[in-house]
Protein backbone atom coordinates (compact mmCIF):
# COMPACT_ATOMS: atom_id res chain seq x y z
CA UNK A 1 0.00 0.00 0.00
CA UNK A 2 1.57 3.56 -0.73
CA UNK A 3 1.81 4.81 2.52
CA UNK A 4 2.17 8.36 1.43
CA UNK A 5 -1.36 8.09 0.26
CA UNK A 6 -2.86 6.80 3.56
CA UNK A 7 -1.41 9.26 5.66
CA UNK A 8 -2.36 11.92 2.57
CA UNK A 9 -6.05 10.54 3.04
CA UNK A 10 -6.28 10.38 6.76
CA UNK A 11 -4.98 13.73 7.64
CA UNK A 12 -8.02 15.35 4.80
CA UNK A 13 -10.88 12.53 6.00
CA UNK A 14 -10.50 12.52 9.47
CA UNK A 15 -12.47 9.05 10.49
CA UNK A 16 -15.95 9.20 11.59
CA UNK A 17 -16.95 5.37 12.92
CA UNK A 18 -20.77 6.19 12.75
CA UNK A 19 -22.15 6.65 9.31
CA UNK A 20 -23.26 10.49 8.50
CA UNK A 21 -24.27 12.09 5.11
CA UNK A 22 -21.50 14.33 3.65
CA UNK A 23 -21.92 17.71 1.84
CA UNK A 24 -23.13 15.72 -1.00
CA UNK A 25 -25.48 14.54 1.34
CA UNK A 26 -23.92 10.42 0.56
CA UNK A 27 -24.12 7.97 3.07
CA UNK A 28 -20.37 8.53 4.74
CA UNK A 29 -18.71 5.93 7.38
CA UNK A 30 -14.69 5.60 8.27
CA UNK A 31 -12.45 7.76 5.81
CA UNK A 32 -14.89 9.15 3.77
CA UNK A 33 -15.87 5.63 2.72
CA UNK A 34 -19.24 5.31 0.65
CA UNK A 35 -21.28 2.46 -1.20
CA UNK A 36 -24.37 0.69 -0.74
CA UNK A 37 -23.44 -1.14 2.34
CA UNK A 38 -22.95 2.54 3.96
CA UNK A 39 -26.75 4.11 5.08
CA UNK A 40 -27.94 5.32 8.40
CA UNK A 41 -27.26 3.18 11.66
CA UNK A 42 -24.17 1.46 10.05
CA UNK A 43 -21.03 1.69 12.97
CA UNK A 44 -17.44 0.80 11.95
CA UNK A 45 -14.82 -0.26 14.27
CA UNK A 46 -11.49 1.12 14.01
CA UNK A 47 -9.97 -2.00 12.04
CA UNK A 48 -13.16 -1.81 9.82
CA UNK A 49 -12.05 1.70 8.97
CA UNK A 50 -8.63 1.31 8.40
CA UNK A 51 -9.28 -2.14 6.73
CA UNK A 52 -11.59 -0.15 4.01
CA UNK A 53 -9.06 2.35 3.51
CA UNK A 54 -6.38 -0.13 2.77
CA UNK A 55 -8.66 -2.07 0.15
CA UNK A 56 -10.28 0.88 -1.40
CA UNK A 57 -6.31 2.72 -2.07
CA UNK A 58 -5.03 -0.94 -3.10
CA UNK A 59 -8.25 -0.90 -5.80
CA UNK A 60 -8.09 2.66 -7.11
CA UNK A 61 -3.93 2.24 -7.14
CA UNK A 62 -4.49 -1.23 -9.93
CA UNK A 63 -7.17 1.57 -11.67
CA UNK A 64 -4.73 4.21 -11.76
CA UNK A 65 -2.22 1.37 -12.92
CA UNK A 66 -4.42 0.87 -16.08
CA UNK A 67 -4.81 4.53 -17.01
CA UNK A 68 -1.54 5.93 -16.21
CA UNK A 69 0.81 6.69 -19.55
CA UNK A 70 3.90 7.20 -17.04
CA UNK A 71 5.58 5.73 -13.87
CA UNK A 72 5.09 8.53 -11.08
CA UNK A 73 7.59 8.73 -7.97
CA UNK A 74 4.86 7.21 -4.83
CA UNK A 75 4.27 10.90 -3.79
CA UNK A 76 3.01 12.07 -7.49
CA UNK A 77 1.12 8.79 -7.32
CA UNK A 78 -0.49 9.35 -3.67
CA UNK A 79 -1.92 12.89 -4.90
CA UNK A 80 -3.52 11.37 -7.72
CA UNK A 81 -4.74 8.17 -5.02
CA UNK A 82 -6.45 11.06 -2.74
CA UNK A 83 -8.18 12.96 -6.04
CA UNK A 84 -9.73 9.08 -6.62
CA UNK A 85 -10.40 8.31 -3.70
CA UNK A 86 -12.35 11.47 -2.95
CA UNK A 87 -14.17 11.67 -6.57
CA UNK A 88 -13.56 8.16 -8.27
CA UNK A 89 -11.54 6.96 -10.87
CA UNK A 90 -14.14 7.99 -13.41
CA UNK A 91 -13.56 11.54 -12.54
CA UNK A 92 -10.02 11.30 -13.01
CA UNK A 93 -10.04 8.80 -16.36
CA UNK A 94 -11.95 11.45 -18.14
CA UNK A 95 -10.41 14.61 -17.00
CA UNK A 96 -7.70 17.47 -18.50
CA UNK A 97 -5.61 16.07 -15.25
CA UNK A 98 -5.06 12.83 -16.41
CA UNK A 99 -4.49 13.97 -20.11
CA UNK A 100 -1.61 16.98 -18.69
CA UNK A 101 0.06 13.36 -16.87
CA UNK A 102 0.03 11.68 -19.68
CA UNK A 103 1.78 14.33 -22.10
CA UNK A 104 4.11 15.30 -19.44
CA UNK A 105 2.77 18.71 -18.85
CA UNK A 106 2.95 18.41 -14.87
CA UNK A 107 2.77 21.95 -14.59
CA UNK A 108 -0.87 21.77 -15.88
CA UNK A 109 -1.45 18.61 -14.20
CA UNK A 110 -0.52 20.69 -10.69
CA UNK A 111 -3.12 23.84 -12.11
CA UNK A 112 -6.03 20.82 -13.10
CA UNK A 113 -6.40 19.64 -9.58
CA UNK A 114 -7.69 23.13 -8.87
CA UNK A 115 -10.44 23.08 -10.78
CA UNK A 116 -12.03 20.29 -8.65
CA UNK A 117 -12.91 22.21 -5.74
CA UNK A 118 -17.13 21.92 -6.24
CA UNK A 119 -19.63 20.29 -4.88
CA UNK A 120 -22.24 20.85 -6.99
CA UNK A 121 -22.11 24.73 -8.21
CA UNK A 122 -20.44 25.72 -4.56
CA UNK A 123 -17.08 26.16 -4.23
CA UNK A 124 -15.77 24.68 -0.99
CA UNK A 125 -13.05 25.98 1.45
CA UNK A 126 -12.30 22.87 2.21
CA UNK A 127 -11.69 20.94 -1.10
CA UNK A 128 -9.81 24.04 -2.80
CA UNK A 129 -7.36 23.50 0.26
CA UNK A 130 -6.97 19.96 -0.58
CA UNK A 131 -6.49 20.22 -3.99
CA UNK A 132 -4.06 22.50 -3.63
CA UNK A 133 -2.06 19.99 -1.27
CA UNK A 134 -2.80 17.47 -3.81
CA UNK A 135 -1.10 19.83 -6.55
CA UNK A 136 1.81 20.54 -4.15
CA UNK A 137 2.21 16.67 -3.48
CA UNK A 138 2.16 15.84 -7.02
CA UNK A 139 4.62 18.02 -7.86
CA UNK A 140 7.23 17.22 -4.92
CA UNK A 141 7.09 14.02 -6.55
CA UNK A 142 8.94 14.80 -9.19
Amino acid sequence: MNSVASDFIKQHEGCRLSAYQDQGNVWTIGYGSTGSDIKSGVIWTQEQADARLASDIASFDVGLGKILKRNLSDKSRAALLSFVYNLGLGALSSSHLLQCINAGDDIGAAKAFLVWDHVGNQEVKGLLIRRLEEAALYLRGL
